[in-house]
């Protein structure tokens, strides 16, 4: 047990880290479970190890809970409730009113200036909620009457713990020996009778982590909430207390909830997402397009290096299959698909694998022929598919294709592609790239386009978007020469 007489009765919340510290040197099943503790409560509040630390903390988190919900008529009605169970303390407990009626005063005297507090100064109510924890008197009354709150309860409903009450003691020895006697520590039965008596009434459920030598790298836990016949549960969505068990004692565990800006700050910017949470991907962060999501795209689509991925290496569009989806999901950033590669319209696409691709880009389906014009399989009715081409109109050289793997100044500018197909193998409607001629084998010097598309393009290494971008360098030689002057005659 951890007997610590020392201390505020009810501590101040600490950082859950400080009990991955405490059993740096311990157990190495506690050192594991400690370690991932905070990933899941940031916080915790020490309870002072008298015997009463589970009544206390149990009490301690109902109040400090009631507080939490700013709910003035909420605490009005559980200061109604907490004064008609003095029949229950009466009729079914046995107890004498004048046994009780000091103790019960305390906690509805709380109840009743919290109720006054929580509207006009929460600040001030939880200042008031820890001071009358921390004196004696009260908080051991208010514990006192707890536990004859659970005595009474197991006394009226002795069928449904019966079979838990240890050593054949039975219900009465169970009452006088474990619950009532001051100072004596709660058991898994005394806190089920709590909790059922104090908590689940009023739609409150407690979720108990126990931190033992049970297998695991993380601590097991139990939730106990209010359940209809079928066991579903009648208040999902209602508050929960958090209560860490050690051998033999119980503190109060916290989980801080994300501020609201930070939480709109995550809706609206997916890398903030990255940051600041763990299990959270990119991906998983919806993007909506507002009023933009029924804009006709086809003319966008035609412009080469226009794509929806906004990394800058990654340019262009998908690849040619794009699966029937949500807009929401549909912006995945994805591989420059060479079959679109303005250098080269009848360049075979490279399949990628999703070894080569980061993690947060998923593998492209292959393209089907690396001849035919990229399709739609499944468009979005947002992109629906372009119903023209825009071919580049000139005439096929005489020239037979080169092999480009002579000329490394040459293929270091073009994408990752299989053999080139053959100029007389394209449609009328393209020409083959002038890396295709055969006098390109013998350039030398950095190829200079000659349309203003394709020198605008990130396709050429001038152009900054490049990989491996190289600023032009102007030379005399480029220069032409001034026409000779005529002399007058």
């Amino acid at each position: 047990m951890l007997k610590s007489r020392q201390g505020p009765l009810v501590g101040e919340k600490k950082s859950s880290r400080a009990i991955t510290e405490e059993y740096a040197k311990a157990d190495p099943i506690y050192v594991a479970k400690t370690a991932a503790l905070p990933q899941k409560f940031s916080h915790y509040r020490p309870i002072l190890g008298d015997g009463n630390c589970g009544w206390r903390a149990a009490g301690f988190s109902y109040f400090e809970t009631l507080l939490r919900l700013q709910n003035g008529a909420r605490l009005e009605e559980e200061l109604a409730r907490m004064t008609s169970l003095n029949n229950l303390l009466t009729t079914v407990g046995g107890f004498e009113e004048w046994l009780f009626e000091d103790m019960v005063a305390e906690t509805t005297n709380l109840l009743r200036d919290l109720t006054d507090l929580v509207q006009s100064s929460p600040q001030a109510a939880e200042e008031l909620l820890r001071h009358r924890f921390n004196t004696h008197e009260v908080s051991d009354s208010i514990v006192y009457h707890l536990r004859l709150l659970a005595s009474s309860w197991l006394k009226g409903n002795p069928a449904s713990y019966q079979g838990f009450i240890p050593d054949g003691l039975g219900v009465d020895g169970y009452r006088k020996d474990w619950i009532e006697p001051v100072n004596q520590e709660i058991d898994h039965l005394g806190m089920t009778l709590l909790i059922d008596i104090l908590l689940k009434p009023i739609g409150f459920a407690v979720e108990i982590v126990y931190l033992d030598r049970s297998e695991g790298s993380q601590a097991n836990s139990h939730i106990f909430q209010q359940e209809d016949s079928n066991g579903v549960p009648t208040n999902p969505n209602g508050p929960t207390i958090h209560l860490l068990y050690r051998p033999s004692h119980y503190d109060i565990l916290y989980k801080e909830q994300v501020p609201m800006q930070i939480m709109d700050q995550l809706a609206r910017n997916p890398q903030v997402n990255r940051a600041l949470t763990r299990q959270i991907s990119v991906h998983e962060t919806p993007v909506s397009m507002g009023g933009y999501s029924q804009l006709d795209m086809t003319t966008l689509l035609c412009i080469p290096g226009f794509g929806l991925s906004s990394p800058p290496q990654h340019h262009g569009f998908h690849s040619p299959q794009y699966q029937q989806q949500p807009i929401e999901q549909a912006f995945n950033s994805s591989p420059i698909s060479a079959s679109i590669s303005p250098i080269s319209p009848g360049a075979s696409s490279t399949t990628t694998s999703s070894g080569a691709l980061p993690g947060t880009f998923p593998a492209q389906p292959p393209s089907q022929s690396s001849l035919t014009s990229p399709t739609i399989a499944a468009p979005h009715s947002a992109f629906p598919p372009p119903a023209t081409q825009l071919p580049i109109h000139t005439n096929f050289p005489p020239q037979a294709r080169p092999s480009l793997v002579s000329n490394p100044s040459i293929t270091s500018h073009l994408p990752h592609t299989s053999e080139l197909s053959s100029p007389s193998s394209a449609t009328s409607s393209f020409r083959p790239s002038k890396y295709e001629w055969e006098a390109a084998a013998d350039w030398q010097e950095p190829v200079v386009f000659q349309t203003s598309t394709f020198k605008n393009s990130h396709y050429n290494t001038a152009h900054y978007n490049n990989p491996n971008f190289q600023p032009e360098e102007w030379t005399p030689e480029s220069e032409e020469p001034p026409a000779p002057r005529k002399r007058s005659s």
